[in-house]
């Protein structure tokens, strides 16, 4: 897989886009929206690769031209990305001005600018309204991909400025295959992996090439242990509280998730025992504090009281 690739899941999309460029019906500004890990980013890259190409003769970018050679190298003048600074979580007003002003200019390389804004939704309400006229007349010919996970939280007046390109997660079928062409990996852990990634292959692949996935069994194990041995909520806490906020919590509503639909369709679970005398509405109450405590721990609560609270809860109110 190199950095211009098309994921197999994307060709639908991949073929829109290339239709329009190639009948220069293009619009000024693509939204790419859909779940985290679907690659939406990897196919803005491409996109970009294709419009900058100098050379390109078919759909994908020729990889040999001085424009490919620059943007491989991360130093091409006339692609612009917007992403949070490393010291914030939102896209500032000047970072969007800044973007709007380098757009006045001449083109450095090819006849084309492209801007990637990443992730779209981080953009501060300022921002957003910087944007506006941009979308509505670009300067040059610039083209604008704005990537989200989120779009909901972008003012209406940006999303009908951009046409929508939904990337969906692929079928279990079709992430399996092409997890099996990375590495020797067991199906076993393939499958586990796709499960601890809620589906998404790019993210269920980091997984396979690190040792994360010892982390999601060992939450999964400690919640099972904690149905049959309440009184082991302290123990458990202090092992998992060591773990990375993020993925923890994450973690703990997936798998309040499966256990709601073992609950509901009787569907076995690899971890949870048949036997769990579980119900789906204390399941669903667990999975929603898991999701606040997710956004709880960046703040200054004390993780490991979150964690303890929780993890009561979930020993004994999940079995009533």
């Amino acid at each position: 897989m190199n950095d211009f690739d098309v994921l197999p899941w994307q060709q639908e999309h991949w073929q829109f886009f290339f239709r329009r460029l190639e009948q220069d019906r293009l619009p000024h500004a693509l939204m790419l929206e859909g779940a985290a890990g679907t690659g939406k980013l990897k196919l803005a890259e491409a996109m970009t690769a294709r419009l900058l190409c100098l050379q390109a003769q078919a759909a994908q970018p020729c990889g040999v031209c001085r424009s490919c050679k620059l943007l491989a190298g991360g130093a091409h003048p006339d692609r612009f990305v917007v992403s949070p600074e490393e010291d914030s979580s939102v896209i500032k007003v000047e970072q969007i001005r800044a973007m709007i002003g380098a757009l006045n200019l001449t083109t450095s390389v090819g006849s084309r600018k492209v801007v990637c804004i990443h992730p779209a939704d981080a953009m501060t309400t300022a921002a957003a309204n910087a944007l506006l006229k941009s979308l509505e007349e670009p300067n040059g010919n610039a083209t604008l991909i704005l990537v989200s996970s989120d779009p909901g939280r972008l003012p209406v007046t940006i999303r009908s400025r951009c046409q929508p390109i939904v990337v969906a997660l692929p079928g279990r079928e079709a992430a399996t295959a092409w997890l099996a062409g990375y590495g020797d990996h067991p199906g076993r852990d393939i499958d586990l992996a796709l499960t601890a990634a809620a589906g998404s292959p790019l993210l269920a692949l980091q997984y396979l090439q690190s040792s994360e996935l010892e982390s999601y069994l060992l939450i999964c194990e400690s919640l099972a242990n904690l149905l049959q041995h309440p009184g082991a909520v302290s123990a458990v806490c202090s092992e998992l509280v060591e773990l990375p906020a993020d993925n923890l919590w994450r973690w703990l509503s997936l798998c309040c998730g499966e256990a709601v639909k073992a609950a509901l369709t009787v569907r076995a679970v690899a971890w949870l025992s048949a036997e769990s005398d579980l119900r789906a509405p204390a399941l669903l109450a667990l999975q929603k504090k898991a999701d606040r405590n997710r956004q709880l721990a960046t703040t200054a609560v004390r993780g490991d009281l979150l964690l303890q609270d929780w993890l009561i809860e979930w020993a004994m109110q999940a079995r009533r």
